[in-house]
């Protein structure tokens, strides 16, 4: 793995920390279920795999799709995301941050514009980046603080973002990989005790 120059590391990521912050606020869990978000995933990697775009390594078109990827999750407030959602994601972009998912650019900009809201703060720093030709693979460290979750104290949870990019360097494809036993649930009223219960059980395991 390539490490990420620190300009691009000031990130607030990833829809990850919106969800978490839209669930301790609201109180309610996602509706879809783990195997309805599998499929999506892979209906938007069949459907996906003809757009997507292979970037000669380091050149200033991929450097560029990473910065961008960087600045818009960084600040991540209302006027960013009117602003640069539609410059950011292709118009059939898919989302899946392996708590919901949602398919194309109006769709993505009103899922980020209705969880912002709740979000108190939040910082993610880019760690490393791997690829596989046009597959790219963002791993990260997250620190979300929201209301209602872990009682106000900051959570640090990491996870690693599967990005596709076409042509012209806008995202086709993200899909998130993380714990939300220790990134989410474990912090969230009545559903924490239960998560830490059992893997208290598994000996520590879990």
């Amino acid at each position: 793995m390539s490490r990420i120059p620190a300009a691009r590391r000031r990130a607030g990521h990833m829809v990850v920390i919106l969800w978490a912050a839209m669930l301790a606020a609201c109180g309610q869990l996602p509706r879809q279920t783990a195997s309805e978000l599998n499929e999506s995933y892979l209906q938007a990697l069949e459907r996906t795999a003809r757009a997507m775009h292979t970037f000669e390594a380091g050149d200033p078109a991929e450097q560029g799709a990473l910065a961008r990827l960087a600045g818009y999750f960084g600040q991540l407030d209302e006027a960013t995301v009117r602003r640069d959602t539609s410059s950011l994601y292709a118009a059939e972009a898919y989302l899946n941050d392996n708590l919901t998912a949602v398919q194309g650019v109006d769709a993505i900009e009103a899922y980020f514009l209705h969880a912002a809201s709740a979000v108190e703060a939040m910082s993610v720093e880019f760690l490393d980046v791997a690829r596989s030709g046009p597959e790219y693979y963002l791993r990260w460290r997250m620190v979300i603080t929201a209301r209602g979750l872990n009682r106000g104290q900051p959570v640090i949870s990491f996870g690693v973002t599967h990005f596709r990019f076409d042509s012209e360097g806008r995202v086709l494809l993200h899909k998130d990989f993380w714990d939300a036993g220790t990134g989410l649930y474990e912090f969230l009223p009545g559903v924490g005790g239960l998560v830490r219960r059992v893997r208290g059980a598994a000996g520590g395991g879990l």
